[in-house]
């Protein structure tokens, strides 16, 4: 089978605060789908604790014991996927955007893998370009225009995004050199916890969804959930 036929784009965690279902539904999209490539768009973890922005004094966390639960909750997707790349973010890079803050040069910092205690396979990207299996670009950033098919025209080639939490769709477009994509994937947070409380007032909610790129072909995954806020245990 070729390279990068089917590759798994996993939307932004903010962990601890992802949905409860994620890891079963990550599992599910692993067993179905056998992913070759497994890349994250960023926001792997949430850090509200160490935000620019007010934190919410009713969360149950300091930043040390926030951490510490961040790690908990990845762990399990470390081990369902020992390699991935990771795409640098807002949220994921608040450690060294507060040290920057502060007069710390990077170097005298730990990397992101000591940090998040994560395998080895986890490597993180600015941003990525990959071939794909119908031998097409993809390029894959955490968020760089609200606008999917602006970015994707703007460098000629496919793209992923992450980043816009109330925002998932595929927007096709064609040129000269051919048909190309561009998608925005969603999100995987827990829209109720406190940590996203800024959030409340806007219209549009979180859409819960991770992306399979099949053979040059992207399809989203909704994390379906009932009236009680499960996920329904089917992959659309």
């Amino acid at each position: 089978m070729a390279k990068n036929s089917r590759v798994l784009v996993i939307s932004d965690l903010h962990a601890p605060y992802y949905h409860q279902d994620t890891v079963p539904f990550l599992a599910a999209i692993k067993k179905l789908f056998n992913p070759d490539k497994i890349i994250l768009t960023g926001d792997e973890v949430d850090g509200h604790c160490i935000s620019f922005h007010d934190t919410d004094p009713d969360l149950p966390f300091s930043a040390s014991s926030e951490l510490e639960k961040a790690i908990e909750h990845l762990t399990p997707i470390y081990e369902l996927f020992p390699k991935a790349d990771i795409l640098e973010s807002n949220h994921g890079s608040l450690v060294y955007r507060r040290a920057k803050s502060h007069g710390l040069p990077r170097h005298v910092l730990r990397d992101y893998r000591e940090i998040l205690d994560a395998p080895k396979g986890w490597r993180w990207h600015n941003d990525l370009t990959i071939t794909l299996s119908d031998g097409q670009d993809c390029y894959f950033c955490h968020g760089k225009s609200t606008s999917g098919r602006k970015l994707s025209q703007s460098l000629a080639c496919n793209s992923v995004q992450g980043h816009f939490h109330n925002n998932a769709t595929i927007d096709y477009f064609a040129t000269d050199k051919g048909t190309f994509w561009s998608v925005i994937s969603g999100c995987m947070i827990d829209d109720k916890s406190r940590a996203f409380a800024y959030n409340k007032l806007n219209l549009y909610r979180p859409v819960l969804s991770c992306v399979i790129i099949l053979d040059g072909h992207p399809k989203i995954l909704p994390l379906v959930v009932d009236k009680n806020n499960r996920w329904v245990r089917k992959i659309v």
